[in-house]
């Protein structure tokens, strides 16, 4: 069976603008956007290697009006104006369609669905697949057409069929419409049934199938819900038939005339400078480098003498297991390459590692540890291009990502380096591999920092950044001890738990069978043992946990769940890593989109302190004889940031003057005085208070809380009137995300939220969330780095041998000779306590013990 694509054209371009337009924004030398259209190329390519299609046709919409406003004079009404540089940018993509010989269409009266609609349809005998990020078109998809559905960026696809649709909605096709017609769709004005949204629509359709179908059955709808679905049904009728896409038009093209060639686009690339994608129709950029080895550095012509960029030649592994094989160092369009019998007895290169103050490299840190396993001077770095590049592009957290991010091209041997089929990491393979990288970060380098400057972010690179890369290199080489005697009791502790749970699940099953089995575990729980379920039969913690007056097995299931969790992730996941009775964690500064430092190999952040099983395993984390663990953790420090940032005067009075932060909106919430606020009412508050800060609404204050959403709206609006400058930044923040497409923390860290004007509800409903959030948890993120630049430099002017060894959020681990805690103790509260100058005062709390049990 041939293949046909069609794409959404409208769809494809709004998405790559938006996913791009705040982060990628490209430009001619002249001045023409071009962000848009790369994206959509990016994407369209992307798909015809995924499809491997015989046809392809591009449907764009011809404006208005169309068919629906005739039926609905407000369809659509509440579309803003496009941006200008997203409308000079759709004749561009309609040239290169030309330009590639793709056939593109249009027509009065009708929208770019109603022509893939009508292709698909009359395209019975071909494998047909939508291109699209609009989920109206999944009502197109039946046994011939599949829908490719875009998620995130530039790069997230979904393929949907009829079996994808039905385990994401439980829904047909067919009841797309259906779904539109109840729930409406405010991108594209869609009434719809007033107060029915997505949960409610889905469950009236589970129950009865269509709209239609909902009606016919309205006495069996009880309470408000039939009220509203009685005044709303001339709404759900039109919004239904406003959703149906037209599937009938008279196409004055034939399939034949679809057929896709292979034509170049290089005169296209050439025209709006998109440099990467010319690239791509010749040889590989690997190979486009001559690469020259040389005995010294003395050797090298370096174009800018007092710089000295260099990469590392190894393989990619963890810092303990990596084998460097030596140096290359990217001069204009000319690579050379130390290798490491050269390099190690070089005395110009082992001068410039000692002397030379402005040495950069890609990953600075990665680099260090490199050069300290070789024997090597390990050197302070002026810059590191991948925490730059980072900046620039937070959203970008992933290496290939970020790499697209810098139009930076990789040959396809790059992904499979590391295969030991295809040799492996070896200096042959890698040497003109890291040579591409190489030698286009040195082309990008200037560009790169310039941005930072441009975007307000040179503070935060030089001050923040870079002065921490030498911390958390002496934290991830110095490692923590380990109490391997104790790891191993717990693990006999917890598989005699284990155990005992085990029998007693067998013995409420009738049998032996596998609990870690989600299959087995379904067909015991449902088949046997008759529990209710849903249609997915999940097994799934949080599935289980409403089961649990169902049966008592249930209980025991959790219990084992819990225990086969520790065991996995800490017992045997942390022996793994032990060297030499430490273990060595690696701190990574471009992981998250917030700023946070993460921990990987192994993730010692995500080691839980609301359990006393999670709590044990702090207690194999040790101080040698002589010395103590203290732990420095700020309180409440998302909360100081809110009332610092949003200048609200009743916290910040609050936090001022030592008051208990959560007893006091108790107080606001409940109408009370604060000394008859009850463990209780300081709980709701406390789950308030983080709860505005991470974005929760009403129904997930009420899900967490188990209260009503009326009780839950109460508690939301009597914090915003205790609180309301609060109420006032956020939507503040929100309204310059939406306009900018990002948000800031206080040292200008941005994080990118393409999210916010995403066409769909729950999309954009996500991208406020996150930026509510962000630049309160960035501004935290950014003050724990403050406070440990601060307090290392602190440790090291007063000459104490005391180190630092992890961060762990909000807290800071050190290891301190016993003569040295209560000086410790005072130097680490100053120094946090005063790390950032705040309308509120800082304060860390801080603990010290011969294990990080005792110290937390």
């Amino acid at each position: 069976m041939k293949k046909l694509l069609l794409i959404d054209g409208n769809s494809m371009l709004f998405r790559a603008y938006y996913a791009t337009a705040y982060t990628n924004r490209m430009s001619t030398s002249s001045g023409i956007p071009t962000n848009a259209v790369f994206g959509f190329i990016v994407m369209m390519q992307k798909a015809m290697q995924i499809i491997q299609p015989d046809a392809v046709l591009v449907a764009w919409d011809a404006g208005k009006p169309t068919f629906r406003h005739k039926e609905y004079e407000a369809y659509k009404g509440t579309r803003k104006e496009l941006d200008e540089d997203l409308i000079a940018q759709m004749p561009l993509v309609r040239e290169y369609l030309d330009e590639i010989h793709v056939t593109r269409y249009e027509q009065e009266g009708f929208e770019a669905d109603d022509i893939i609609g009508s292709a698909a349809k009359g395209s019975a005998d071909m494998d047909t697949t939508i291109l699209t990020s609009d989920r109206d078109l999944l009502q197109l998809i039946d046994p011939t057409t599949k829908v490719l559905l875009m998620k995130k960026g530039l790069s997230e696809m979904d393929l949907m069929d009829e079996e994808a649709l039905r385990e994401a909605y439980d829904l047909s096709p067919a009841q797309i419409i259906d779904f539109k017609g109840l729930m409406g769709d405010p991108s594209d004005n869609i009434p719809g049934v007033k107060g029915v949204g997505e949960k409610t629509a889905l469950k009236l359709l589970h129950q009865f199938g269509t709209v239609e179908g909902v009606y016919e059955h309205l006495d069996e709808v009880k309470g408000k819900m039939k009220e509203k679905l009685e005044n709303g049904k001339e709404m759900a009728f039109l919004s239904k038939e406003l959703a149906t896409i037209y599937t009938q038009m008279d196409l004055p093209f034939s399939l034949a005339d679809l057929t896709v060639e292979s034509h170049s686009a290089a005169d296209f690339y050439q025209k709006y400078e998109m440099r990467s994608l010319m690239s791509e129709e010749k040889p590989q950029p690997a190979r486009q480098y001559e690469v020259e080895t040389v005995a010294s550095l003395d050797a090298i012509p370096f174009a800018d003498p007092d710089s000295l960029l260099f990469f590392a030649v190894a393989s990619d592994e963890p810092f303990l297991e990596q084998t460097l094989y030596g140096f290359l160092f990217p001069q204009r369009q000319k690579a050379y390459y130390l290798p490491l019998e050269n390099a190690s007895r070089d005395a110009a290169f082992l001068k410039a590692l000692q002397e030379n103050k402005q040495l950069e490299t890609w990953n600075a840190k990665a680099m260090m540890h490199l050069l300290d396993r070789y024997g090597f001077p390990v050197p302070t770095f002026a810059e590191d291009y991948h925490i730059a590049s980072f900046l620039l592009f937070s959203q970008a957290t992933n290496m290939d990502y970020l790499l697209e991010a810098l139009q930076v091209q990789l040959p396809e041997p790059w992904r499979d380096l590391g295969k030991k089929s295809l040799g492996g990491f070896t200096q042959e393979r890698m040497v003109p591999e890291i040579a591409a990288l190489a030698m286009q970060i040195e082309q990008k380098k200037l560009a790169i920092l310039d941005q930072l400057a441009i975007e307000d972010m040179q503070d935060l690179y030089q001050n923040i950044e870079l002065p921490l890369i030498p911390i958390l290199y002496d934290m991830e080489r110095t490692g923590i001890h380990v109490d391997e005697e104790k790891l191993e009791a717990l693990r006999h502790e917890y598989q005699d738990k284990m155990d005992g749970l085990m029998e007693r699940i067998y013995g409420y099953a009738g049998h032996a069978f596998n609990i870690d089995s989600p299959k087995q575990l379904a067909g015991v729980l449902f088949d046997e043992l008759h529990l209710k379920t849903g249609k997915k039969r999940s097994t799934a913690a949080d599935v289980l946990e409403k089961l649990r007056d169902a049966h008592p097995i249930i209980d025991d299931i959790l219990e084992y769940k819990k225990y086969s969790k520790i065991m996995s992730t800490y017992i045997l996941g942390l022996a793994r890593y032990i060297h030499g009775g430490k273990i060595y964690t690696t701190f990574n500064q471009t992981m998250t989109q917030t700023g946070r430092l993460s921990s990987s190999d192994p993730n010692l952040q995500n080691i839980s302190v609301k359990d006393e099983e999670g709590k044990e395993i702090r207690k194999v984390f040790v101080a040698p004889s002589g010395y103590k663990l203290v732990s420095a953790d700020y309180s409440q420090i998302e909360l100081r940031m809110l009332a610092h940032m949003a200048d609200e005067y009743n916290m910040i009075e609050a936090f001022q003057e030592g008051v208990d932060i959560h007893t006091k909106t108790a107080s606001q919430l409940f109408g009370v005085a604060p000394d008859e606020v009850d463990d209780h009412m300081r709980r709701v508050a406390k789950t308030v208070n983080f709860g505005i800060i991470y974005g929760q609404t009403e129904f997930g204050l009420a899900q967490t809380l188990r209260i009503s959403r009326d009780e839950a709206r109460a508690f939301m609006a009597a914090y915003f009137a205790s609180y309301p400058n609060i109420r006032q930044y956020m939507d503040k923040t929100i309204a310059f995300c939406e306009e900018h497409g990002f948000v800031e923390t206080m040292m200008h860290r941005r994080r990118m939220i393409p999210e916010i004007n995403d066409k769909n509800y729950m999309t954009r409903e996500f991208g406020k969330r996150a930026a509510m959030n962000a630049p309160i948890q960035g501004s935290a993120a950014d003050l724990i780095k403050i406070a440990m630049i601060k307090t290392s430099a602190a440790l090291a002017k007063q000459g104490f041998e005391a180190k630092m060894l992890l961060q762990i959020h909000d807290e800071l681990i050190f290891l301190v000779p016993d003569d040295e805690v209560d000086a410790i103790l005072e130097l680490v509260r100053t120094t946090m306590d005063e790390a950032m100058a705040l309308n509120v005062p800082l304060k860390a709390s801080i603990e010290y013990g011969q294990n990080w049990y005792e110290a937390k």
